[in-house]
């Protein structure tokens, strides 16, 4: 009888010991296993569009690679010397240090690099999102922008770049996947990128365990959403 107890109580624990949380937010997001296709899904609204904020430096971290607009991701441009909101954006940048923080003004300089005509034509060929930024060339993914995408194109969109099926050289996916790395152990990669903008908190991402791939991609509203709020919350619930 005491087998069968310890039994329960250890499926109970696996079953119900990290649940998500999403405490005071209104959080909906989707864990999809590229292995087996199983999809958690998590909230309502996983199919409304929102801001990506500063998830786009994703997508836009692969065309500024590919397009060659900066020789890698350890090219250093110079900081403008305009004092920013966040002090870690008031010096020099490459991609891999800017991405961590996201500064913004290196991601602008990148969209100007690549232009209007170029990142349209990416836009609409990755079909992320609505593909709109018509807004400006150098916001179209913050705030107010016009740019805006779903948690469950943001997983179709990470699908796509963990199974190589974007439009991408295998050297800009690879770079991509590498400077997003959050943490790495020979049998473990947690990868992901935040994005906080207009009352919107975003993280998106993959791990790796063994053998096996998942996706996700979360976000949150609510007061004092951010992407450093929902990235707590999912890598508790992950872990």
């Amino acid at each position: 009888m005491i087998k069968y107890i310890i039994v329960f109580i250890s499926i109970y624990s696996l079953l119900f010991s990290s649940e998500l949380n999403f405490g005071k937010f209104d959080g909906s997001g989707v864990i999809f296993d590229l292995n087996s296709s199983k999809k958690e899904i998590f909230g309502s609204r996983t199919d409304e569009r929102l801001s990506p904020c500063s998830t786009f430096k994703i997508l836009n971290s692969m065309i500024a690679l590919d397009l060659k607009v900066v020789k890698d991701e350890n090219e250093t441009l110079l900081w403008d010397k305009k004092v920013r909101a966040y002090e870690v954006w008031n010096k020099n940048h490459s991609m891999r240090s800017a991405i961590g923080v996201s500064t913004v003004w290196f991601y602008q300089e990148m969209a100007k690099r690549v232009g209007t005509v170029r990142m349209q034509d990416m836009l609409k060929r990755v079909n992320y999102g609505n593909a709109d930024m018509s807004h400006s060339l150098t916001d179209f993914w913050l705030g107010d922008g016009s740019l805006k995408i779903s948690v469950n194109e943001q997983i179709k969109f990470l699908t796509k770049l963990m199974r190589n099926e974007l439009p991408f050289s295998n050297n800009s996916t690879n770079t991509l996947k590498d400077i997003i790395t959050l943490e790495k152990q020979p049998n473990y990669t947690l990868a992901g990128k935040t994005g906080s903008c207009g009352g919107v908190g975003w993280f998106v991402g993959f791990v790796e365990h063994n053998n096996s791939t998942r996706v996700f991609a979360f976000n949150i509203k609510g007061d004092g959403a951010s992407g450093a709020e929902i990235k707590k919350i999912v890598i508790e619930y992950l872990r």
